[in-house]
């Protein structure tokens, strides 16, 4: 697994360096950044399965990737961030850096980082503390942002940065590289169809 990573992680980077990659930023919007009418999710944890009582994320279905991203990333901060386990308000929130697209055959790749801004570190001390902790945290953020029950999925590929710098490898996660939809896809569609298996 840390292979793959690592191999696309730089195959990745080849790409931005030879200018494959269109930056959002600097190009106007066209309509491969409007979302369309897709039925977004958001989640609550489960110690159990990780993921559960999905529900559905409305937007206006001319809402480009960008601000979807960043409703979806204030949802977090709001319903799952604002307090610890032990009631400290916090001050987390979320930041869109850059959304890039890679040209493939089939339709182009959507790969974004985003960065948890976490000035006071309460994430590292409560949301990604033990090994539960940090997978259910991890499953929030991957399913969350790259909503991977969509074909294709809302991204490709996310970047997760916290407060601007590679998270390092916590127990048992990993967010260092670019995650992909696979690795969640199985616990939000569990969570959105109410399954336990």
């Amino acid at each position: 697994m840390l292979r793959l990573i690592l191999t696309t992680f730089l195959t990745l980077t080849t790409l931005l360096n030879l200018g494959c990659f269109n930056n959002s930023d600097k190009a106007p919007p066209d309509s491969s950044e409007i979302i369309g009418e897709v039925e977004l999710y958001t989640f609550s944890p489960d110690h159990q399965y990780l993921l559960s009582d999905a529900q559905p994320f409305v937007l206006p279905p001319n809402t480009l990737l960008r601000d979807a991203l960043d409703s979806l990333g204030q949802n977090l901060a709001k319903n799952y961030f604002s307090k610890t386990y032990t009631d400290k308000v916090t001050d987390i929130h979320f930041e869109v850096l850059r959304i890039d697209e890679i040209s493939a055959p089939s339709r182009p790749l959507r790969i974004a980082v985003v960065n948890m801004v976490d000035t006071n570190r309460d994430a590292r001390r409560y949301f990604f503390q033990g090994s539960a902790g940090g997978q259910t945290t991890f499953c929030m953020l991957a399913a969350t942002f790259m909503q991977p029950h969509l074909s294709p999925p809302l991204l490709d590929g996310l970047v997760f940065l916290y407060n601007g710098k590679i998270l390092p490898p916590l127990d048992h996660i990993d967010l260092a590289g670019i995650l992909t939809p696979r690795s969640v896809q199985h616990v939000a569609k569990r969570a959105i169809h109410g399954t336990k298996g």
